[in-house]
């Protein structure tokens, strides 16, 4: 038997994902926040693909967060460059020289 995993809809794209798949955001007074860590779901949140910086822009962000598209825009952007680290390239492997006998 399969078990029940959590829907969520992005409210920039509209899309129907797994909740895991999405990055909730809540309300902290007048401010959406990006919500961090495993903490207590407390309030309303909103959700966005974590994955499409497509729908981290303020065009998008607007329906759902009117005025605070802008900053929250800029909130996301600069979250996601933070932690996006570029990989560390790694050398090639060493060549064996041929054995001479």
């Amino acid at each position: 038997m399969s078990r029940h995993v959590p829907e969520r809809t992005c409210v920039a794209c509209r899309a129907k994902r797994p909740q895991a798949e999405l990055l909730r955001l809540r309300r902290t007074g007048t401010d959406w926040v990006p919500e961090t860590g495993k903490g207590p779901r407390t309030g309303r949140g909103r959700y966005l693909c974590a994955d499409s910086p497509a729908c981290w822009q303020e065009k998008k962000l607007r329906r759902a967060f009117g005025a605070q598209a802008p900053a929250l825009a800029q909130i996301l952007a600069t979250q996601t460059l933070a932690t996006q680290t570029p990989r560390p390239t790694q050398p090639p492997p060493p060549t064996e020289a041929p054995m001479t006998v």
